[in-house]
């Protein structure tokens, strides 16, 4: 079975098979636009973020394009071995460190430091799952959690789960997309994007979520080439494009 970080990415890599060639270009220069001075790539602001920079790397190699490898790694290993760094950066400095050649001893002395940070939630235990590490037992995450939430125990528990199928089948909005909670009927793409990738692990039918899925992704694509995050939003980003990748990759797979 293959590990879950190259799953996402090579779902979202199925988005080349919806946007034509000049689409792809948009998106990756809108990505490459991102970077800045210090090899990283920006976040909301305008400074350098590791966690956006995993989006960047992983936009575009999912269409396909040069990841600029030199100045990445040059912005990377400033961090050193990410001691003061929150679960989230941490994980993502693994991720971007182990692209590269990594010695064991530095691979081993990574999961030491992320040993100290706990996992309290389905995200957190999602965020470990992605470097590798998995959880002794499934989590449980009730039915009226977030879409995100629901999402991330699915892909942390890898079992069919018919019930959290419904649950995320009760969050499509009309007239396309998916809302944070069943209540909150307005969609936004985080939770469009997760929700679609938790479906497809659970071999649900994707077919009639489809066209108008795809409709409300496209009406987040912005003149810059990037995706914002939902309908009201007015700054695109890189995890957001991303997102719409991946969404776009479950509906075409």
């Amino acid at each position: 079975m293959k590990a879950i970080a190259d799953q996402l990415l090579d779902t979202a890599a199925c988005s080349r098979r919806f946007l034509e060639k000049d689409s792809r270009a948009e998106v990756a220069r809108f990505i490459r636009g991102q970077q800045n001075s210090d090899g990283g790539f920006r976040g909301r602001g305008s400074a350098s973020d590791l966690y956006y920079c995993v989006f960047a790397a992983a936009g575009l190699k999912a269409l396909g394009r040069r990841i600029p490898v030199f100045s990445l790694w040059n912005y990377v290993r400033s961090f050193g071995m990410g001691e003061d760094l929150d679960l989230v950066h941490l994980v993502s400095l693994i991720r971007l460190r182990t692209a590269f050649p990594t010695p064991g001893k530095t691979r081993r002395r990574f999961f030491q430091i992320l040993e100290a940070h706990r996992a309290d939630s389905a995200y957190d235990l999602f965020l470990k799952l992605l470097i590798g590490e998995h959880a002794d037992e499934p989590v449980e995450v009730p039915l009226t959690a977030p879409t995100t939430s629901l999402a991330a125990a699915v892909v942390v528990n890898r079992q069919i789960d018919k019930d959290t199928e419904a649950a995320l089948r009760a969050r499509v909005c009309t007239p396309g997309g998916f809302g944070a909670t069943e209540k909150l009927k307005i969609p936004d793409l985080l939770s469009t994007a997760t929700a679609l990738f938790a479906l497809r692990l659970l071999e649900a039918d994707l077919a009639p979520l489809r066209r108008p899925c795809l409709e409300y992704i496209e009406s987040l694509w912005r003149d810059s080439g990037g995706f914002a995050g939902h309908a009201a939003d007015e700054f695109e980003d890189v995890e957001y494009t991303f997102y719409a990748l991946l969404g776009i990759g479950c509906l075409m797979k």
